[in-house]
């Protein structure tokens, strides 16, 4: 069923965290759907993302680049959550964790080594998932 295709919908990975963040997340749905915006004192506070990129993954719409200013991954590469809300004139996106300032993305030049390395790492893993089976 579904939850073998995306083990991320099975109820028994709802817990208290998850269940925190959503509803931060509606929180902030709401005050978007009456004001369209978002406080300049949230997004100073918020972490940045630079040199991005977009990936569509079985969780969603996320982003891959350099973060500064996580609370907990501090500074360095990484993935975000998945994507919720983007600003229209691209300074924000909210993720179901927390929200981000947008920086530069990646240039096409990084775009297309991430994105080849991605391609080969995932060929490389069904290549060796298929070994020996017919």
């Amino acid at each position: 069923m579904l939850t073998q295709l995306y083990p991320f919908l099975d109820p028994i990975h709802i817990n208290a965290d998850l269940v925190r963040r959503l509803r931060m997340l509606a929180d902030d749905a709401a005050r978007l759907q009456q004001t369209r915006s978002v406080s300049s004192v949230l997004l100073q506070s918020a972490p940045r993302i630079d040199e991005w990129l977009i990936a569509q993954t079985p969780a969603g719409l996320q982003l891959i680049g350099d973060i500064s200013g996580h609370p907990q991954l501090g500074d360095r590469m990484a993935v975000t959550s998945p994507l919720w809300f983007a600003d229209p004139d691209g300074r924000w996106v909210r993720t179901l964790s927390r929200f981000y300032r947008i920086g530069a993305p990646a240039d096409p030049d990084t775009m297309r080594q991430v994105l080849t390395s991605m391609a080969e790492t995932y060929a490389t893993e069904d290549d060796a998932n298929s070994e020996g089976t017919a």
